[in-house]
């Protein structure tokens, strides 16, 4: 099916927000170099970049060739039409095969995917990022940034893993606390140790978070105990990315397997059986 453009429908409650989607062929603008093996790389791509909402992701096709076959998920690091960027860490074969991609050079698209972030006003924000999964609370907090006060807790294994700090500080953000696990930079211990502290210092009334999922199963605990709102981008792999494979399915509490792509990736943390 050429182009495809359909209407997911699953999980239509008010903070889905669930786009239109097209399979469309893009051009990469730049491939940077951020520090080692990670990468931002910049996509022209009209379709994508205009309806492209924080929370959802993309999937590439990163060759023409059958090698590798299925396309890989990447969360929507920022989206300003005509552009969107994708940040990704080079560690399997199709992400080494991305890094070698050049301006000029194209690629096929299919997005945007999945449900959104809910949308904020005037609210106190807590950002949770661990790793990578700094990408979908960049563009998140990028858009809340405009209308709420935004706190930012982002850690990771060692400094050389936290090389997005100066495009965080150009986010309007209340306050950046940054945690490595070896204590290279930032406090050393988990992103999570703080959490309570900071919702109580900065009057937090909702959360969002992307990171693995033991870090949300801490999340999970200690907002619990404080109560307040939290939601969560989950990943998986997959391999279709609008419900029809279903190899991403998560347990929830009340609602039995539910599917990142097309049910998520963003949840209600309570939502999920943990």
């Amino acid at each position: 099916m050429k182009n495809p453009i359909f209407r997911l429908y699953r999980n239509t409650d008010k903070w889905h927000n669930i786009p239109k989607m097209k399979d469309q062929t893009a051009t990469i603008i730049e491939n940077t170099v951020i520090q080692n093996n990670y990468r931002l790389l910049k996509i022209q791509a009209d379709f994508i970049s205009s309806n492209a909402k924080p929370g959802n992701f993309v999937m590439i096709r990163v060759s023409s060739s059958l090698d590798p076959l299925l396309k890989r998920p990447f969360g929507i690091f920022d989206a300003v039409p005509p552009f969107i960027w994708i940040y990704y860490q080079v560690v399997g074969r199709g992400t080494r095969i991305m890094s070698g991609l050049s301006p000029g050079d194209r690629i096929t698209i299919l997005g945007p995917l999945g449900n959104a972030f809910p949308s904020l006003q005037e609210r106190n924000i807590l950002g949770i990022a661990g790793g990578r999964g700094i990408a979908p609370i960049h563009f998140a907090l990028k858009v809340y940034a405009a209308q709420n006060q935004v706190t930012l807790v982002y850690g990771a294994r060692s400094r050389s893993d936290l090389n997005l700090v100066n495009r965080l500080r150009e986010l309007d953000l209340k306050e950046m606390v940054l945690y490595t696990d070896d204590g290279s930079t930032g406090k050393k211990g988990s992103v999570t140790m703080d959490i309570q502290n900071l919702i109580r210092q900065y009057h937090i009334e909702v959360s969002v978070s992307c990171g693995p999922d033991p870090m949300f199963r801490e999340i999970f605990q200690l907002t619990r105990e404080i109560g307040i709102k939290s939601y969560i981008s989950m990943e998986s792999l997959m391999g279709c990315g609008f419900g029809v494979c279903q190899s991403c399915v998560v347990p929830t509490r009340e609602s039995g397997y539910q599917k990142v792509c097309s049910d998520g990736p963003v949840f209600d943390i309570k939502d999920i059986a943990w």
